[in-house]
């Protein structure tokens, strides 16, 4: 079963893709700004991290189609 990735062209695909992409540059820029915070830099980057994963498995499904 592929878990409903039928529902989504290759185009779709993309476009998450990108906001995927923009996300990635704000956690980037917030992570920045919070230098001198260290527990919003770490919650940040716990969730860049958990971004990446998804961005991972987008490209592996953006391969495959």
């Amino acid at each position: 079963m592929n878990g409903g990735l039928d529902m989504f062209t290759k185009e779709e695909f993309l476009v998450i893709e990108d906001a995927l992409n923009i996300a990635d540059e704000k956690y980037i820029k917030l992570m920045e700004e919070s230098r001198n915070n260290k527990n919003k830099l770490v919650a940040y980057n716990r969730k860049q991290k958990k971004l990446w994963l998804v961005q991972n498995k987008l490209k592996k499904i953006l391969q495959e189609k």
